[in-house]
């Protein structure tokens, strides 16, 4: 999916207001269904991916953070959009996939569709949005973010194994990422290129879930980063490690990152989790057995947040 695409669709689902989707809808399609007859083979095939993106999207869990009304949702509950209308204009994208003879598309579209609807992790999530139950999840994961937040993941975790399924899984998107970051650093490290991949996975994965971060004031959307299990031990490089990556997010980002850092529960993981938290970085304690060790990593993240704790 182009960037161009993926911000179209982001600006759909979690900044248009309700009552104003279907206009923007409507424009849209027009526009692309007028391009769509004189466009090059590879314009065609992008525009065809954003009209059946936009299909299962409107269809999706993504509408319940901004389209609809609940936990997190201010705005005016007669203006959410019904969901005859979402279907409705889940099945004119379709249809314009087998207007332009794309009837397989338009076929894997309704077929993803019907999985999305099915998903009794959806039906968690909307439970949750509407305080019946208080339990979100996270795509543990470091691809197939966007899938799993059409069925409501509202997190991400990752950590370097997983970043390294990603680029496997997509070479084709990541591979040149990597070349990119071996012109761009010549001198790195197999170790240091690994870990600047590692940014740029978070990153992309930030990307996605930072509208969410936004819509719940910071309360969801979080990349959870494990640190370097190699430094499990050293609190002094866990924390420098840490701070430098903090930058790089911060730069690529633009502003606040939305992410976490993944501790470990050893008593060094003590030390970084209050120096972390001290310096308003959130932290999430991995390797955590015992109700000892909740208790130490609480005590420290309350004294070092000066925020209560309850445990």
């Amino acid at each position: 999916m182009t960037e161009q695409t993926l911000s179209t669709l982001q600006k759909l689902m979690f900044q248009t207001p309700a009552d104003k989707l279907v206009t923007e809808l409507n424009a849209l399609q027009a526009d692309l269904a007028k391009e769509y007859p004189g466009a090059c083979e590879e314009r065609k095939a992008e525009i065809a991916e954003t009209v059946k993106e936009c299909a299962i999207d409107l269809q999706s869990g993504l509408v319940d953070w901004n389209l609809k009304c609940g936990r997190f949702c201010s705005c005016d509950p007669c203006r959410e959009v019904a969901d005859d209308v979402l279907e409705g204009e889940s099945k004119q994208c379709v249809a314009m996939l087998r207007e332009w003879g794309l009837a397989d598309l338009a076929a894997a579209t309704e077929a993803e569709i019907a999985g999305i609807k099915a998903s009794n992790l959806l039906k968690l999530t909307r439970m949750s949005l509407r305080g019946e139950c208080n339990t979100y999840w996270g795509n543990d994961y470091a691809s197939g973010l966007r899938e799993a937040m059409r069925r409501g993941a509202a997190m991400v975790t990752t950590n370097p194994v997983l970043v390294n399924t990603a680029r496997t899984e997509d070479p084709a998107y990541w591979t040149p990422v990597r070349d990119k970051l071996q012109q761009k650093y010549p001198n790195y490290s197999p170790v240091e290129l690994a870990y600047a991949l590692t940014i740029q996975v978070v990153v992309e994965n930030a990307k996605l879930l930072r509208p969410i971060w936004e819509l719940t004031d910071a309360d969801m959307g979080y990349v959870s980063l494990q640190l370097s299990p190699k430094n499990a031990t050293d609190a002094e490089q866990m924390i420098k490690e840490a701070k430098w990556v903090w930058g790089q997010l911060e730069q690529e980002l633009g502003g606040v990152p939305n992410c976490v850092f993944k501790v470990p529960g050893t008593k060094a993981g003590i030390d970084v989790a209050g120096e972390l938290t001290s310096c308003k970085m959130g932290v999430n304690v991995t390797v955590n057995f015992s109700l000892p060790q909740q208790i130490a990593f609480a005590g420290v993240i309350e004294k070092c947040s000066n925020t209560k704790v309850s445990y």
